[in-house]
């Protein structure tokens, strides 16, 4: 039996209130396949949602667990769930053995984070990854996965290079125009971005690790949220920490044209049967430029390594 998945998800979207303006909203999403469901949080939703299939998905309101925050990031570890989330401070970590029973037991605040990742390698070792900035590099960690707390120091693994990769260039060539209240919107945004000397530096934002056949895979999106052009590059290396160097192929998640467009900001996993698949931030920024939904596509990884996304 053929079933058909339509992008952007057909999903009951949350409302979020941003700049006293209220809009539908779900972005930055980390899909993950934990004891024989599939659950899928993402920015500003109050709760998450669950399927079994990956095409019927459910809600499920959780308004306890930092309920109104940016880029959750839930991965197991061991045989629990590890949820974290975006904020200056305190940013907390929690685990849950179910995540519909509401139940989730707070293990640390190890420091301010913003875009968290949790990875856990084959040997046990867990690794916690964060970044949102056009200054600051992406850092990477390890942490007890016990007490989700530093057991190294940081090491910075990727910064903006725009000089260089012209998809995370946000002043790309041809850039459609806005219109109405949204090129108010933008204007002002691009206003604030010059007079702070940023204006053309990306976002390096949005990681998440996948490990395939040995190599370490570090996703990151780029240039920023509100750009058509919203992408996934990758960097791989031969350990958790790096170093690391781009992919020939880049950005693997990208989708500038179309009825919506954008596909960074995502999380890469195996589902049941072994596939590979590809949940990212697509952009709509109609009524507010935060204004987003949910993209899910096949991905994999060919005969030479590379990975990829349809």
């Amino acid at each position: 039996m053929q079933r058909i998945l339509c992008n952007p998800l057909n999903i009951p979207y949350q409302f979020q209130h941003y700049n006293k303006q209220a809009s539908r909203e779900a972005a930055d999403p980390t899909l993950v396949y934990f004891k024989g469901s599939y659950y899928l949080f993402a920015s500003m939703s109050g709760g998450f949602y669950y399927s079994d299939d990956m095409l019927h998905w459910q809600w499920h309101e959780n308004r306890s667990l930092t309920p109104f925050r940016y880029a959750p990031d839930v991965r197991q570890v061991n045989d629990w769930l590890i949820f974290s989330s975006s904020d200056r401070g305190p940013s907390e970590i929690y685990r849950t053995k179910d995540p519909l029973s509401d139940q989730f037991e707070k293990l640390s605040e190890p420091f301010p984070f913003w875009d968290p990742d949790t990875f856990q390698d084959d040997d046990g070792r867990v690794y916690f990854y964060w970044g949102c900035d056009n200054k600051k590099p992406i850092y990477g960690q390890e942490f007890d996965p016990e007490t989700m707390t530093p057991a190294s120091d940081r090491k910075e693994l990727i910064s903006g290079h725009p000089e260089k990769f012209g998809w995370e260039r946000p002043d790309y060539p041809g850039k459609p125009k806005e219109k109405g209240k949204e090129a108010l919107s933008m204007r002002l945004y691009h206003l604030a971005m010059k007079i702070s000397g940023s204006d053309s530096k990306p976002f390096i934002e949005g990681a998440f690790m996948t490990k395939h056949s040995g190599r370490y895979y570090l996703q990151y999106a780029a240039p920023g949220t509100e750009f058509a052009t919203y992408c996934d590059g990758v960097y791989t290396g031969d350990s958790p920490l790096g170093p690391f160097e781009a992919q020939t192929h880049n950005p693997f998640s990208s989708k500038p044209g179309g009825f919506i467009t954008g596909a960074g900001h995502g999380s890469t996993i195996e589902d049941q049967y072994g596939n590979l698949w590809h949940a990212s931030t697509m952009r709509i920024s109609v009524n507010a430029n935060f204004e987003r939904r949910l993209g899910l596509f096949p991905a994999g990884f060919d005969k030479d390594g590379i990975l990829f996304c349809n």
